[in-house]
C-alpha cells in the first residue's frame, strides 16, 4: 500500500536532535500511513549510526559526501514512495495530528500545491520568520536599515516577515519555511524539485516561487503545529553562514529580479554590514573586561563573519 506522506529528513551532524524528531514522529504521526526517509550529509558525529541503531523502521540513505540541502533532498524524494512529501528538519519536532492535517488539506484541496503547520520556538512561542513573503529590494532594504524589527506589527515594515498577522487564521501564503513544509508529489514534480544550484539557504524560497510560478498554491495550518529549534542543523555558529547565506539570496535576485536589482541588492548588504560592524565594535569596546569568554567568543566570530561578508559578497 502506498504511502500517504514520505517525511524527508536530511541530516548534517544533527545527532543532538534527531533522535527527538523520529520519536515525535512515532508518537504523533498516527492515523495516516508513513514512511520516514532520513538522508546523511555524511555526518561526522554518528547521527546515521544512531539513526540505525535506534530507529530501525527509518530508511536511512547514507552518503559519503555532503551534497547540499537541496541536492540531499531531490535524492531522499526518489527513493520515496508516498503520495504528498514532507520536509522536516532534524531539528524539530512536531505536535499531534500534524500529519493527518497535512495529507487531509492537501486531499481536499486541489489547487493546493504545498501547505505548512504554524512553527513554534521550543517555549511555546510564534517562530520569527516562519512565514514570509518573496524577498525584493524593498523588503531588504526595510531589512537592512533595521525597519522591519522597529515597527513589526506595520504591514509595510513587517511585510516580508509577516509579523503583523497573528498565525491564527488559515490563509494562502508565499513561503513557509522549509523547516516543515508538505508538499504534493505531483507538484514537486512538476517543478523538478529543489533547485540544486543552491547548496544552503533559499532553497526553500526557489521551491516556493517555482510552485506559486507554476499555477500552485500554498496554504499555512495554524491547527497544525510543529516545534523548532532553530540553526541547529547547519552550523553551531549561525554566523558563520553570513556567506553562503548571501552567495544563494543573490542567485535568487539574480533569476527572479536580474542583473541590476542584485547590484542594488549588493550595496543595501555593504551598507547593512557596515552598520553591524560599527555596532559590534562598540559593543566589545564598552563590554566589562570580566565578560564572560563565551561573550568574546560569539562577539568575536559574529565580526568576523561580517567582515568576511563585507569582503567578499560582491564576488558572489
Amino acid at each position: 500500500m502506498q504511502p500517504d506522506l514520505s517525511v524527508i529528513i536530511v541530516t548534517y551532524n544533527s545527532r543532538a536532535d534527531i533522535a527527538r524528531c523520529l520519536q515525535s514522529l512515532q508518537q504523533h504521526c498516527t492515523g495516516v500511513a508513513l514512511e520516514v526517509v532520513v538522508f546523511d550529509n555524511a555526518s561526522a558525529d554518528g547521527t546515521a549510526d544512531l539513526v540505525a541503531s535506534s530507529f530501525p523502521a527509518v530508511r536511512l540513505l547514507r552518503h559519503a559526501e555532503n551534497v547540499g540541502f537541496a541536492a540531499a533532498n531531490n535524492r531522499a524524494v526518489a527513493q520515496a514512495t508516498g503520495r504528498h512529501l514532507l520536509f522536516l528538519n532534524p531539528d524539530t519536532w512536531v505536535d499531534a495530528d500534524l500529519a493527518s492535517a497535512l495529507v487531509r488539506f492537501l486531499d481536499s484541496h486541489a489547487p493546493a500545491g504545498g501547505c505548512a503547520p504554524r512553527v513554534l520556538n521550543p517555549d511555546g512561542s510564534l517562530q520569527r520568520g516562519s512565514v514570509r513573503a518573496f524577498p525584493t529590494l524593498t523588503t531588504l532594504l526595510y531589512d537592512q536599515l533595521g525597519l522591519s524589527r522597529l515597527w513589526p506589527r506595520s504591514p509595510r515594515f513587517g511585510h516580508y516577515l509577516m509579523t503583523w498577522w497573528d498565525h491564527q487564521q488559515q490563509r494562502e501564503v508565499e513561503q513557509p519555511m522549509g523547516a516543515c513544509l508538505a508538499v504534493r508529489r505531483e507538484a514537486f514534480a512538476a517543478v523538478a524539485g529543489f533547485d540544486e544550484g543552491y547548496f544552503m539557504y533559499f532553497e526553500d524560497v526557489e521551491l516556493c516561487r517555482a510552485l506559486h510560478d507554476a499555477g500552485w498554491k500554498i496554504f499555512l495550518l495554524p491547527e497544525a503545529r510543529v516545534f523548532h529549534v532553530g540553526g541547529q542543523s547547519t552550523s553551531p555558529v549561525v554566523a558563520s553562514n553570513f556567506p553562503e547565506f548571501y552567495r544563494s539570496m543573490y542567485r535568487y535576485f539574480r533569476r527572479h529580479h536580474g542583473r541590476t536589482a542584485t547590484l542594488l541588492a549588493k550595496v543595501l548588504v555593504t551598507m547593512g554590514e557596515i552598520g553591524k560592524l560599527l555596532t559590534l565594535l562598540v559593543l566589545l569596546a564598552t563590554a566589562r573586561l570580566h565578560a564572560r569568554p563565551t561573550y568574546w567568543r560569539s562577539r568575536r566570530q559574529q565580526f568576523l563573519s561580517h567582515g568576511r561578508v563585507l569582503l567578499q559578497h560582491w564576488c558572489y
